[in-house]
């Protein structure tokens, strides 16, 4: 089925992004033979219709990488009828949010004094972006706090609310949302930058961004470790 002629509100929503079109018919066509593959792709875009159909308005074409894509991801692993294990397609997760960040990583090091500034700035704004946001959109990202310390080196932020997390819960599909959420972490090494995160919407009251070159005195403090539900997270050394 044409994008175009998916049955949604488009006054609320917005469609996926090619990426992820790409990413989800190319997990069908490694699983499954091409009739199939094609059967289930008109499926999993009724099922991505389905599912915004209960959904409140998030943002639209602002956050098409953000929510609707993982929207696309939800309703691929709710149609298929063979659960592969989600650590089996994390590489292509990652590319279908993040792949930029294979070629960041060569120009781009947040160890160095002006990469990590230029970060600071670029986080501030899209903080400043979800600010502006959630006046409009009451069910998208909600942004907890932004502080920058420019002396050392440190961007923290956070988010409250997470309309992925939220979505996961209505649906029981907590178990899908590692897949995406550990995105984060490997994007962050791809620019030599370490993430410390100590919890998130799935776990906590709040999803937490700390994040470091990954050669800051911080990072050290911390090990990466992987929860029971696949979510990874950071822990103190003690």
């Amino acid at each position: 089925m044409r994008e175009k002629d998916l049955p949604f509100d488009r006054t609320k929503h917005a469609v996926y992004t090619k990426n992820a079109k790409k990413c989800v018919q190319t997990l069908l066509r490694r699983y499954y033979d091409k009739d199939t593959a094609e059967a289930l792709w008109e499926k999993i875009q009724l099922q991505y219709c389905a599912f915004l159909e209960e959904e409140p308005a998030l943002g639209g074409l602002t956050n098409s990488v953000s929510v609707y894509d993982p929207i696309l991801i939800f309703a691929w692993y709710r149609v298929i009828p063979d659960k592969v294990p989600l650590r089996d397609v994390q590489d292509d997760v990652f590319d279908c949010f993040f792949k930029p960040f294979r070629l960041l990583g060569g120009v781009f090091d947040l160890n160095r004094t002006m990469d990590n500034r230029l970060a600071a700035v670029v986080f501030r704004k899209a903080s400043d972006v979800r600010v502006r946001e959630i006046a409009q959109f009451p069910a998208s990202f909600r942004m907890g706090s932004f502080e920058y310390d420019r002396e050392d080196c440190v961007v923290r932020y956070c988010f409250t609310q997470c309309p992925n997390a939220s979505f996961a819960r209505r649906h029981h599909m907590e178990d899908v949302l590692p897949v995406m959420c550990n995105c984060d972490h490997y994007a962050m090494q791809l620019i030599h930058a370490s993430l410390i995160r100590e919890g998130t919407c799935v776990t906590a009251d709040r999803c937490d961004y700390c994040i470091v070159g990954d050669r800051h005195p911080l990072a050290g403090e911390y090990t990466l470790v992987t929860d029971e539900n696949g979510l990874l997270r950071s822990v103190k050394k003690r």
